[in-house]
């Protein structure tokens, strides 16, 4: 299974720290150190999100960067962090510790924006990513901090429980706890139930990946938006997006080429 599974149905998991001043600290592997976000960045954000499967076109990313930071975008070089490879200068990560224009209950404070590059991935960067924005939450004064994770980065989600994170407003997602349960057997977890495999994923989202696979083969991002009635379908490759609507007939799944994009 992928580390972002977006067959999964979807499903918001809120998770909590509660004393960022507590926690354990993972040092980085040899070769690569952290860099506060700089003022020639966002492309080296944008790459790190579109290597891992995050967005599906430049553009998007950008404005999804802009959109987002906006709130406190003159704070953005003490609250963004890179993993930098040390020997090619590459920035490979990323995590934010956003600053809330709105509290959410007791936090003022997220998580955002964590990623690292796909061919980075089983490196060991993770942890020390973790305890590292744990470190920095505590550092901008922030002891209590909450993060937005789903389903679909169900591996992350399970490395946030096991670095300290706890699950927030169980009762909102019980579906999404339940498939990261049925996933990971997590012991934070244990008195949520498992579900079965077809609660676990969305038949419309398995017949569309299939369709991609063989349009693609490989090395493609896609995001599928089915709520709220519409029937889009993004791909990325080759530095190229791919807008497709989808429509289902007769239990299979047609896609209907829109637009092509460099």
């Amino acid at each position: 299974m992928e580390s972002i599974e977006k067959r999964l149905y979807y499903y918001e998991l809120l998770m909590t720290y509660e004393d960022t001043s507590n926690y354990i600290e993972y040092d980085l592997p040899d070769g690569f150190h952290f860099e506060y976000y700089q003022d020639d960045d966002l492309d080296n954000w944008i790459d790190i999100h579109l290597s891992s499967k995050e967005f599906t076109s430049r553009k998007r990313a950008e404005q999804y960067f802009y959109d987002f930071y906006h709130y406190f975008i003159n704070e953005v070089d003490k609250r963004c962090i890179f993993i930098v490879d040390s020997k090619t200068n590459e920035k490979v990560a990323t995590a934010t510790i956003s600053l809330l224009e709105e509290k959410e209950g007791e936090y003022e404070a997220a998580v955002d924006w964590v990623a690292i590059k796909k061919e980075y991935q089983g490196k060991k960067l993770a942890k020390p990513l973790i305890s590292r924005f744990i470190k920095l939450a505590n550092e901008l004064g922030h002891k209590k901090i909450i993060l937005h994770t789903q389903t679909h980065t169900w591996l992350a989600a399970k490395i946030y429980l096991d670095l300290g994170f706890n699950p927030h407003r169980i009762e909102e997602n019980l579906k999404g706890w339940q498939i990261l349960k049925t996933l990971t057997n997590h012991q934070k977890l244990k008195d949520i139930e498992k579900v079965e495999e077809e609660e676990m994923y969305s038949k419309t989202a398995c017949k569309i990946y299939e369709k991609l696979k063989k349009i693609y083969i490989d090395n493609f991002n896609y995001e599928i938006w089915y709520k709220n009635n519409r029937n889009d379908v993004y791909v990325y490759k080759d530095k190229v997006t791919y807008e497709y609507k989808y429509y289902e007939k007769d239990e299979d799944i047609i896609l209907e080429l829109i637009k092509e994009d460099n």
